[in-house]
């Protein structure tokens, strides 16, 4: 859900782990898109869900990182038997989560991916309980293909059980990290998928 982006700094290959490394897209500057309704879960903790992301943001020269700012609506949990409503300090209306980062593309397991670090948020419920999140994710390009030229770039975030199933690159684990105010920091993982487009063509160079 709040996977806003970031790079990460161990970017060499560990024998014995997932490896990667880092991918170019081309002729990209600018980008805008939309994310599908998006889910949070953590162990033994609340389910976070939101309905709907607008994202936007550029991509910074030499194609391998980039800014990102997310405008996410609808987002509300269950406290207490009850439904409620779920924002970020500042945002405009009580179930919106506003954030943003960096963006890092690279390859995992041979497939085009992108590496992500959140900001650190704190999503307030119902004005009485407070949830930080924290920590990164994993996404995987699922379209354009490598050496492919498009204007349009599809992105999918899966988990299982509280953790993303795309998390250890280069010897190190990526997962995204959930505190209450009333508990310990436990890991958290989102699913949901992303479709961003330029307007104009790029091409995902993998080599």
């Amino acid at each position: 859900m709040l996977a806003a982006l970031a790079v990460s700094a161990a970017l060499l290959a560990v024998p014995g782990f997932a490896s990667g490394q880092e991918i170019h897209l081309e002729g990209v500057t600018s980008f805008t898109g939309t994310g599908s309704a998006s889910l949070l879960s953590a162990e033994k903790e609340p389910t976070f869900t939101c309905e709907s992301t607008d994202v936007e943001g550029v991509v910074a020269a030499g194609g391998t990182t980039g800014t990102m700012a997310l405008d996410i609506t609808g987002c509300h949990s269950t406290l207490f038997g009850f439904t409620v409503k779920c924002h970020t300090s500042g945002s405009p209306l009580d179930n919106t989560v506003k954030t943003g980062g960096v963006l890092h593309l690279v390859t995992y397991n041979s497939k085009p991916a992108v590496l992500a670090t959140s900001e650190v948020v704190t999503l307030v419920c119902a004005g009485i309980s407070s949830v930080t999140i924290s920590g990164d994710s994993i996404a995987t390009i699922t379209s354009p293909n490598c050496g492919q030229e498009s204007n349009k770039l599809a992105l999918s975030f899966a988990a299982s059980g509280g953790l993303q199933e795309d998390r250890l690159y280069t010897g190190v684990e990526h997962n995204l990290k959930l505190k209450t105010s009333e508990g310990s920091q436990v890991n958290a993982a989102t699913t949901q998928t992303w479709s961003i487009s330029s307007p104009t063509k790029g091409k995902l160079n993998c080599t």
